[in-house]
């Protein structure tokens, strides 16, 4: 039974320790509410801005203004592995992306990442390329996710 208490009172110590942690401060989360993505006329490009508007949308304001903020997104992609349809393939996105300020057309962030995933050895080529559409599609879900929680910071911070 002591043991017990003892455990738990450590674990109690812990969870303390642990949410005193993070001095997260939400007041300038407001400038998230604030931006709005540019980006090329792909498919993936599209997921990617959609997700991110989705997301931010959450942080604007009722009367502040509109738009203080330009984000530039600029992915490239590319297909390594053989054109033979069973093979496995990988598949990398890369992403450049610049946060802008419209009334001073200053960058006040900027930063670029990859990200890879692999297409399994499949027998059709209609099967192929789902599957590559598919990990596409994953590695933008993924991007975007990344490019949220990097601007989160990026406000929390600046």
């Amino acid at each position: 039974m002591l043991h017990k208490s003892f455990l738990f009172i450590l674990i109690c110590f812990f969870l303390l320790g642990c949410s005193n942690y993070n001095k997260f401060d939400k007041s300038n989360l407001y400038k998230l509410g604030g931006i709005e993505v540019e980006e090329k006329d792909t498919y993936i490009s599209k997921l990617i801005k959609s997700n991110i508007e989705n997301s931010l949308n959450v942080y604007q304001l009722k009367n502040s203004p509109k738009e203080k903020y330009k984000l530039l997104l600029n992915l490239n992609e590319k297909i390594e592995g053989s054109v033979f349809a069973n093979s496995t393939r990988k598949i990398e996105m890369s992403v450049t992306y610049e946060l802008i300020e419209k009334k001073t057309n200053r960058v006040v962030y900027k930063d670029s990442f990859s990200r890879n995933s692999l297409a399994g050895p499949v027998q059709s080529l209609y099967s192929r390329d789902q599957s590559e559409r598919n990990a596409r599609e994953r590695l933008g879900v993924s991007i975007s996710n990344d490019i949220i929680i990097r601007l989160i910071e990026w406000a929390n911070y600046s």
